[in-house]
């Protein structure tokens, strides 16, 4: 092979194993897990497809989940959490949905009930598709190995 014949072998090479990575990386990687607290009250979460997450509200109240869309999000059943969670939750395809969780206070369970207010928790919850993400990457990568021709072609 000629030394042009070689480097273009080279990149080629490179190229390919750049795009297998960049495919291949994000399937298999596992997502970090999130804890979602009231510190995280009123504010949009992003999570990507098949990622979890802790909900995690304390124990000061008896609190009542609901969520918009269960295509979306859902809670994982038969998964014992720690004290104070109120679950994990999945994430199962791209889109958009609110969590609310409406927390009575322990104390109404007590004779007399106490009369202090319930307490209202929402998130808007954002699931993203890895594969759509990915796709820039890999685009990139077939850029710069068009670039790369080039610039041998050139030489």
């Amino acid at each position: 092979m000629k030394i042009r014949e070689k480097s273009l072998f080279n990149i080629l090479i490179i190229a390919g194993v750049i795009i297998f990575i960049s495919i291949f990386a994000g399937a298999v990687a596992a997502p970090e897990g999130k804890i979602v607290t009231l510190d995280n009250d009123s504010q949009t979460i992003i999570i990507k497809v098949n990622e979890t997450f802790l909900l995690k509200l304390g124990e000061e109240y008896d609190w009542n989940i609901t969520i918009d869309d269960q295509m979306v999000l859902s809670r994982v059943v038969n998964v014992a959490v720690v004290r104070g969670a109120q679950g994990i939750y999945i994430a199962h395809k791209e889109g958009r949905t609110n969590l609310t969780a409406i927390g009575d206070p322990v104390c109404r369970r007590e004779q007399p009930p106490c009369g202090a207010p319930s307490r209202q928790f929402r998130i808007n919850v954002v699931v993203e598709n890895p594969r759509r993400i990915m796709g820039f990457e890999v685009f990139f990568t077939i850029l710069a190995l068009m670039i790369a021709l080039i610039v041998s072609k050139r030489n």
